[in-house]
């Protein structure tokens, strides 16, 4: 069975660490390190005390939120493993399959939600990322199409009295660079160290894209029977404001009825569902982190 066991020492959320700028933070990181070291100690101490030295294959080691790896175990040994010195708990994963999903009509929600009025007061999201922890993403759809997000940041530029330069510039919009720089402590890295930024980076409205079930690069939906929820989710979120039209640009809530709360921000995509298998708790944990 698939579980996560949890250790006793804290966690780094528990220990009173902020996950803001986390990874820029020393004392964060060298307990995070000494927390992954205890845990393989601790994993070794397993396999001999309870698994009669069998292996345990470690997907993921958890230091953010909890303390813990995740495994597959014998479910028999449960017992065995929870008595050994140090294990707090056994969680048994859950495992989640989507229903069917429904039409989005976001054009029309602005008044209920607020959208508008933001919109008007210049709140747009640029500058913002927000990650989509789902079921992927339609990279190619026209409400994620980069050209039209630039042209929306162009028009935030001239409206501002700004260049475009000088403007994308004050958004510090996730980049290739950025990436390269945190990769190493991601789990992507440890699941898929032979990736690089260049291959996780799409272009500045998609600047990440992981696919955890699966370990790979395979982000759409074209790869399983999951459908479109991870593109309806990002589409009310961040849809652009614009779509593309031949050589132009039209505004979205005037052509597709559909654009996102934040149309301006960036969009992180972390797929947790794929041919592998349905949505586990384990692979959605590694994408909070």
């Amino acid at each position: 069975v698939h579980v996560i066991i949890l250790f006793e020492q804290k966690s780094l959320a528990k220990k009173g660490f902020s996950t803001k700028d986390l990874l820029e933070n020393e004392k964060a990181a060298s307990y995070s390190s000494s927390l992954k070291k205890q845990q393989l100690s601790l994993v070794d101490r397993i396999e001999r005390e309870a698994l009669g030295g069998e292996e345990l294959e470690i997907r993921y080691q958890f230091t953010v939120a909890v303390n813990g790896v995740a495994t597959v175990v014998p479910y028999g040994r449960i017992e065995q493993i929870l008595a050994v010195d140090g294990v707090a708990d056994v969680y048994l994963e859950e495992r989640y399959e989507l229903d069917e999903t429904v039409q989005p009509d976001t054009a029309t929600a602005g008044e209920m939600v607020g959208s508008y009025s933001a919109w008007a007061d210049g709140y747009t999201g640029a500058g913002s990322r927000i990650a989509v922890i789902d079921t992927g993403t339609d990279t190619d759809h026209q409400s994620f199409d980069n050209g039209a997000f630039l042209y929306a940041l162009k028009e935030n530029a001239e409206e501002a009295g700004l260049s475009q330069e000088a403007y994308l510039a004050s958004l510090n919009l996730l980049d290739v660079e950025e990436v390269a720089a945190v990769l190493p402590q991601l789990n992507v890295h440890e699941r898929s160290p032979k990736l690089t930024a260049e291959d996780l980076y799409l272009n500045e409205k998609l600047p990440f894209g992981y696919n955890y079930v699966d370990t790979n690069l395979r982000i759409t939906h074209d790869y399983d029977n999951f459908g479109g929820h991870g593109s309806h989710v990002a589409g009310i979120a961040a849809a652009n404001r614009y779509i593309p039209k031949e050589d132009s640009y039209l505004r979205a809530t005037d052509t597709v009825f559909v654009c996102g709360a934040a149309p301006d921000a960036q969009i992180i995509t972390l797929k947790v569902a794929g041919v592998g298998g349905g949505i586990a708790e384990s692979d959605y944990l590694a994408a909070i982190e």
